[in-house]
């Protein structure tokens, strides 16, 4: 006779219930971000609409840094209750997770103006790449500010910014990749918003955070 299983050693158990936390995920994402989903919905992919799609980006760091939050309790207990953790993640680190979205934020639009503006001048063609590398710079910061964040609650601002900043340039590479998923997640969102707002957004976090750990990410 064979054994019965337990629900904790049943592999097909544990992928249904991974399924559901990463759906689940997604979704309190997707619901903290709102804006962006109106606009992905009601606005055709324009460069008449980009104001207002910026716009709708504002709020974008709360819910990342919970949803790496929700990520780092499940890496630590190998499970997690989706709903409840994201939203004390939220509670716990929004505030600190919209300024420090604000610095890819900020930095996005800074630089997409200026690319605007030296783009029509005589030889502002050579300062394009400049405004380009800022730009990634600016958004790994972000990244990686979210993730130590919550990797060292008790930190500063100021010590996690740092970090967050030396790791951008120490581990570039590991930058990169997670740019590369980060506007993969809005890319779904726009080009196939059934899949971008129901499932690939925490499939992609996770491999973000997973590769932030890997490129060094640790407790202080």
């Amino acid at each position: 006779m064979f054994a019965k299983q337990r629900f904790d050693t049943n592999i097909y158990m544990k992928l249904f219930r991974w399924a559901y936390i990463l759906l689940m995920g997604t979704l309190c994402f997707s619901l903290v971000n709102l804006p962006f989903f109106f606009a992905t919905i009601s606005l055709a992919i324009d460069v008449r609409n980009v104001l207002f799609f910026a716009l709708s980006l504002l709020f974008v760091g709360p819910g990342f840094v919970a949803l790496f939050g929700m990520i780092d309790v499940f890496k630590e207990h190998k499970d997690v209750e989706p709903v409840k953790e994201f939203f004390r993640k939220y509670r716990q680190f929004g505030l600190r997770g919209f300024l420090y979205g604000l610095i890819g934020w900020g930095a996005n639009v800074v630089c997409l103006a200026d690319v605007y503006v030296f783009a029509k001048l005589p030889g502002g063609q050579w300062l394009i790449p400049l405004f380009l590398i800022l730009m990634i710079i600016g958004l790994a910061v972000s990244i990686n500010a979210w993730y130590y964040q919550v990797r060292n609650p008790q930190a500063t601002m100021k010590d996690v910014l740092r970090l967050a900043f030396y790791m951008a340039l120490k581990k570039w590479y590991a930058s990169l990749l997670n740019l590369v998923l980060f506007a993969a997640i809005f890319a779904v969102m726009l080009l196939k918003p059934q899949f971008g707002f129901v499932i690939t957004t925490s499939l992609f976090a996770g491999i973000m955070y997973l590769n932030l750990s890997f490129a060094g990410g640790r407790k202080e």
